[in-house]
């Protein structure tokens, strides 16, 4: 069978070239071809038609190949500068939003002069709800000590239960065992606030009191915590009458899932 095929091929070759020296030494002048050229050529165009099928099926896979290992590059290369693209948009995410909380602190430090700052990054939390109480990374020795005052540009945090020479913890004005006396900042109507099971704020004010949704709320001089610190706005008011009393809800200024880094507050003269 082998014998046969290449015999085929011997064939095929002999008669492809006695027809290219026949129309070569025959073709001119002529516009028809010999009875013998079209013999010779009706045997061989099936050939023809095969081999030129075949080189163009080749020369087809060919280009496709080389293009799909272009396109498989450019992919690579897109992929690669959108990997880069997101983390520097992630960068400047975070840039931003820690240009936003120094300005706060800014704006807030140049309203209270009579303080100073020690600040302190979060380096853990307890179990339990959000960040009921958490750790800083700063204790006696940056001169922190138990009750003081913490806050971020935005408002009051919470204050200093525990101190060690490195680290301190911090208890958050919406735990649960967290008291604070408060003054409502447009009518200076004083009241308690607390946290509740649901690390959100609830103050208690006398019935007769005039405060309403909106109101900025501010720790007062009979508080722990250093006196005019903003706490946040009353969300909703509910009078009690029996109880002589109203129930007040209270939003708080600081966002308390998102707490990366805190400021320690201290008398002008305290650290001297």
């Amino acid at each position: 069978m082998r014998f046969l095929k290449n015999k085929l091929a011997v064939v095929t070759v002999i008669i492809s070239f006695a027809l290219i020296i026949t129309v070569a030494f025959t073709a001119k002048g002529r516009t028809r071809p010999t009875a013998f050229e079209s013999i010779i050529g009706s045997a061989i165009n099936p050939v023809q038609k095969v081999f030129f099928k075949t080189g163009e099926f080749f020369k087809n896979t060919f280009s496709t190949l080389f293009e799909l290992k272009n396109m498989k590059k450019e992919n690579e290369a897109l992929k690669e500068e959108n990997t880069k693209l997101r983390e520097e948009n992630r960068k400047l995410y975070q840039m931003a939003l820690e240009n936003k909380r120094l300005s706060e602190l800014l704006e807030f430090k140049e309203s209270n002069p009579q303080y100073k700052y020690i600040g302190a990054g979060i380096t853990g939390k307890d179990p339990g709800n959000w960040f009921d109480i958490f750790t800083i990374d700063k204790g006696t020795k940056s001169g922190i000590e138990v009750n003081d005052s913490v806050i971020t540009g935005q408002g009051l945090v919470g204050r200093v239960i525990e101190v060690s020479p490195n680290y301190s913890k911090v208890m958050a004005i919406i735990d649960e065992r967290s008291s604070i006396s408060i003054i409502v900042n447009r009518t200076r109507d004083t009241g308690i606030v607390s946290g509740n099971v649901n690390s959100e704020l609830i103050a208690v004010m006398p019935l007769e009191s005039d405060i309403i949704k909106g109101d900025d709320i501010i720790t007062s001089d009979f508080s722990t915590f250093h006196k005019g610190l903003y706490i946040g706005k009353v969300e909703s008011v509910e009078k009690q009458e029996r109880k002589l009393q109203k129930l007040v809800k209270i939003k708080t200024s600081v966002d308390f899932k998102r707490l990366e880094e805190v400021f320690v507050i201290k008398n002008a003269n305290a650290l001297d």
